[in-house]
Parts: C-alpha cells; structure tokens; sequence
C-alpha cells in the first residue's frame, strides 16, 4: 500500500515502513548543497524526486521535532533523508528539498 504523507506515528516506524517500499539508501544534504550517500554517490536537486514526507514531534519534549524524506534518483535509487523540523532544521536541507520535484501527490509513481 501506497504510504501518505505524515501517515506514521514514529520516525522509526516510517523508516522501516519505507525501507520495505524500497527506500533503502540513507542519504543526506552535503553543506555544498547536494544530495550524498557515503563518498561515491553524489546528487543535485534536479535528479531527485520528493514521493513523501512525514515530520513527528517528540513526545517528552515538542521541540524535539523531526522530518523523514522519501526521495527516488533520476538512476532509480530510492531513499530517504532525514532532518530535524522547524527552528533546529537544517537550512542546506530545506532548501534543497525545496527545488527538488515534489511528486508525493502523484498517482502514477
């Protein structure tokens, strides 16, 4: 089943949820501004594309507040990214996320 945004109640429950639809590489946003994963893979924002995203709070403390992307590369790599929310949210991230192809309302993935 196709999995919605912000439809889990756990950021570790999302993650093995979306490890099981595939998304099993485990990226992040270099402060260069791309998309990485270890020393080899290397990916700019037009060479992903956005499928979900799912932020939680945390229970003993609201700020403690997080986001998971699922992301899929232009080569077929699905993975996620993930990031604190809010004020503690990384600058690089968002707006990396920001120009990335937002697909997580397309039916047709």
């Amino acid at each position: 089943m196709k999995g919605k945004n912000n439809s889990y109640d756990t950021l570790v429950e999302a993650m093995e949820a979306l490890k099981k639809q595939g998304y099993k590489h485990n990226f992040r946003i270099s402060d260069k501004g791309l998309m990485v994963e270890g020393k080899e893979k290397k990916f700019d924002a037009i060479d992903v594309e956005l499928h979900e995203f799912h932020r939680f709070e945390g229970n003993t403390n609201p700020a403690d507040m997080s986001i998971v992307f699922a992301v899929q590369t232009s080569s077929g790599e699905k993975g996620i990214v993930v990031d604190s929310y809010g004020v503690y949210g990384s600058e690089v991230t968002s707006k990396f996320m920001n120009k990335v192809a937002q697909k997580q309302f397309d039916t047709h993935r």
